[in-house]
């Protein structure tokens, strides 16, 4: 939305749960629930296009239902279907909306082979916008950094892409220093699993998160074994990571570790032991992120969402 608003020609309305971060829309609107999410939508009968975000991805359905003769597309950043192929873990609300939306916006490749879809879809990796890449990293603290969801072990098994305590344990054998900076740290039982194995951090807003990031030698994106979330994502994590000037360790995360390698900013590796013996290539990495990372903002890619909002409206 940053993006879209240097765009001349467009006007952005926000319809949400929590504040937003930037200054950018001609009005907004609250909500907590699915009637007010509905009283809502009722206030902007004159929009052209309505962007809505999965994970929730109820709200389509709401949209569907109160406006029901504008565009709809989906940017489905999150979803189950990237998590696990099992029929049980598979969910019949991605299912249904899939369906009522005009068109799908995915952040890999392989993620839009996964969704077989006949709609108009095209591929925008979460890329950060230009006013967060960050030049003023203070201090020096070194080792690994991984931000983002993590999960306790006693979570689902669709989550086991998230549950990190076995890699703390093989980072701290190893003698790596391992930073988590998580919004899921105050929660009880992810405290009592990780607190004594890893460097937790309480997560902080995005801007400032990106400052922390440059103190650290690597940021990961991946975990021990093979998942297929890690496989098919292309994370926040990964342009995050780069915008805060570090290099990445892709581990076992096929999509990113393509990515990291083509543009010499990363190692692409599948053990603890291969991230050591690749360690010395942290320099040379880390100086193409500084001169790489700022092709790969959404300022950049804008045109791709233009373009297919041009295409729904033709």
């Amino acid at each position: 939305m940053i993006a879209l608003s240097n765009l001349p020609d467009i006007e952005l309305h926000l319809v949400t749960h929590s504040v937003p971060q930037a200054d950018i829309y001609e009005t907004v609107s609250f909500f907590h629930n699915a009637p007010g999410l509905k009283r809502a939508l009722e206030r902007y009968k004159d929009v052209d296009i309505i962007h809505a975000v999965s994970e929730p991805s109820w709200v389509v359905i709401a949209c569907r239902e109160i406006l029901p003769d504008k565009k709809i597309v989906y940017d489905w950043h999150d979803a189950q279907i990237w998590r696990s192929e099992k029929a049980d873990h598979a969910s019949a609300e991605e299912r249904l909306v899939s369906n009522w939306v005009d068109a799908i916006i995915v952040p890999s490749e392989s993620c839009k082979a996964l969704i077989e879809t006949k709609l108009p879809c095209v591929v925008l990796p979460p890329y950060v916008n230009e006013c967060h890449i960050a030049y003023n990293a203070w201090g020096y603290v070194g080792g690994i950094v991984y931000e983002g969801r993590i999960d306790a072990p006693e979570q689902k098994e669709f989550m086991n892409y998230a549950k990190y305590t076995d890699l703390c344990k093989e980072f701290d054998k190893e003698g790596i220093a391992f930073n988590i900076f998580s919004p899921s740290a105050s929660k009880p039982e992810v405290l009592k699993a990780y607190k004594d194995i890893c460097t937790l951090n309480q997560g902080v807003p995005h801007d400032h998160l990106i400052n922390c990031l440059g103190v650290f030698d690597w940021g990961l994106c991946g975990n021990l074994g093979k998942h297929r979330e890690w496989d098919v994502a292309m994370p926040n994590k990964l342009f995050e990571y780069m915008a805060g000037g570090i290099p990445i360790i892709a581990l076992n995360a096929e999509e990113t570790g393509k990515f990291v390698v083509e543009h010499g900013v990363g190692i692409a590796v599948s053990s603890v032991q291969e991230i050591k013996d690749q360690w010395e290539k942290r320099e040379a990495c880390q100086r193409n992120v500084m001169l790489k990372r700022n092709q790969f903002t959404m300022e950049k890619h804008i045109n791709i969402v233009k373009d297919l909002y041009c295409q729904l409206l033709k």
